[in-house]
């Protein structure tokens, strides 16, 4: 099959344009699993790089800057038991020139203690970011966490904890078991995060990307900025 000129089997310019595109979703999808994996394995330098410093982080127990983000971070992985592990599944980008959101599905994997039992923590999400080509590189320029749920179990079979059921009611469903162990720790619990059971602000986080991605200057369109 032939094409007249511009027709995107046949035309060189166009077919230029589609090589770079998937150049840069590739380099856009390696950045946002490079960062995840950069945190696993406590490299803390290649997790701030992968970032502008610009850049928002809005998850379930931080709003604040890269810097932030990887200070905490640090302090977090000291603690025996509190470091995190993350299952990335397959990163989806949307490209437009200078512009691109990435979105990953995660699975969150921690071993913490609920009443005194040993249990494995996993939170489910999906993590969206903004990414922005500056000086010929890309870096992410947010990223957030949107909530699905979590699950709760004890390492050994036949311990399950004793939780309070009136306090585990009063944290969202989408990362109740999360918001009960910051509690428990002595941390603040933020109920504002874009998640399955808060569609609305999942609508209005996506919106917002859209429109950035179009290339209107807008907030991310979470926490105080929405």
């Amino acid at each position: 099959m032939t094409g007249g000129t511009g027709s995107p089997i046949t035309s060189a310019p166009s077919a230029s344009r589609l090589a770079a595109a998937i150049a840069d979703k590739f380099l856009i999808a390696e950045l946002a699993q490079a960062e995840r994996r950069a945190r696993d394995a406590r490299d803390w330098a290649l997790m701030l790089d992968c970032y502008h410093p610009d850049a928002r982080i809005f998850l379930s127990w931080i709003d604040g800057s890269p810097a932030d983000f990887v200070t905490r971070s640090k302090r977090m992985a000291q603690v025996p038991g509190g470091h995190a592990i993350h299952q990335n599944g397959v990163t989806g980008v949307q490209l437009n020139e200078d512009r691109a959101l990435a979105d990953t599905s995660c699975a969150i994997l921690m071993r913490r203690l609920f009443a005194g039992v040993e249990c494995d923590l996993t939170g489910y999400c999906r993590h969206r970011s903004r990414a922005e080509r500056r000086d010929g590189a890309w870096r992410l320029l947010s990223l957030v966490g949107v909530y699905e749920k979590n699950t709760l179990v004890p390492v050994i079979p036949g311990t399950a904890p004793e939780l309070n059921q009136k306090r585990l009611a009063a944290y969202r469903p989408s990362y109740n078991f999360q918001s009960y162990h910051r509690e428990q720790e002595g941390n603040a619990v933020f109920a504002d995060r874009p998640g399955t059971d808060r569609p609305d602000l999942v609508d209005a986080l996506e919106a917002a990307d859209r429109a950035w991605l179009d290339g209107a200057d807008v907030p991310l369109g979470v926490g105080e900025c929405a």
